[in-house]
């Protein structure tokens, strides 16, 4: 996180490039991550936004993972942690993921 908050993707060459959209030309949904927590790890939230919309989907779900980690053993963190890895939050993501792939390449987002 340090690397990519000292260091604009957009300035910098050496930072990873997207392979799907090297070699197809289309923008894979993580396309714009890098630059979308850049722009967010210095309070540019509508920016990072900007880069990827799916951002706005899966910080949350981040962010409670994050929490449910650093929670103490107990009832609480298990729960949250069933909760979290339930098959149909991971396959919400999942079809989320292949979704928004369509439709960014479909409508240009």
């Amino acid at each position: 996180m340090g690397i990519v908050f000292m260091f604009n993707p957009i300035d910098y060459g050496w930072m990873p490039r997207c392979l799907v959209k090297q070699l197809t030309g289309l923008s894979c949904p993580g396309c714009g991550l890098l630059r979308a927590v850049h722009a967010a790890l210095h309070g540019r939230f509508a920016e990072a936004v900007g880069y990827n919309y799916w951002l706005l989907l899966t910080m949350p779900y981040v962010v409670a993972l994050a929490a449910q980690r650093l929670m103490p053993k107990g009832a609480v963190k298990e729960k949250t942690q069933r909760l979290l890895e339930h098959r149909c939050v991971i396959g919400f993501y999942i079809v989320t993921f292949l979704a928004w792939f369509v439709v960014r390449n479909v409508y240009g987002v």
